[in-house]
């Protein structure tokens, strides 16, 4: 988003530029019936030019911010989502492990009963 922001900074002193050099062009007659009127309506003053290019700027570097606060916000909550289903999934993994562990126990608990009781009988 830094390089975004550069990017539109870079953009903005290029229309400035652009914008100023129109202004005076137009100031001294040399853009003809080329530009529609509510375009000629911002050639008025530099004062005009100066604020609507700053004001396109702003809004630019808004969209660019809400842009990277939705990124993050939706990066964050993914991870988020991301770690509570391996967590728990491992806890379900967990418990079915102790779970086996359980029935292997009383599973070798009968069969050791079994056993004692064939060897009494013998």
């Amino acid at each position: 988003m830094a390089q975004c922001r550069d990017l539109e900074n870079h953009h903005h002193e290029k229309l400035l530029e652009i914008a100023i050099n129109t202004l005076e062009k137009t100031a001294k007659g040399e853009i003809g019936n080329d530009l529609p009127e509510d375009v000629r309506a911002l050639f008025i003053d530099k004062d005009t030019v100066v604020n609507a290019v700053g004001a396109s700027h702003d809004i630019h570097l808004l969209k660019i911010d809400n842009r990277e606060d939705e990124l993050v916000t939706r990066v964050n909550s993914w991870c988020t989502h991301l770690v509570d289903k391996i967590h728990k999934d491992e806890i379900m993994r967990n418990r079915k492990r102790v779970k086996e562990i359980n029935q292997y126990i009383d599973h070798m608990q009968n069969e050791l009963d079994n056993l004692e009781c064939v060897d009494i009988v013998d």
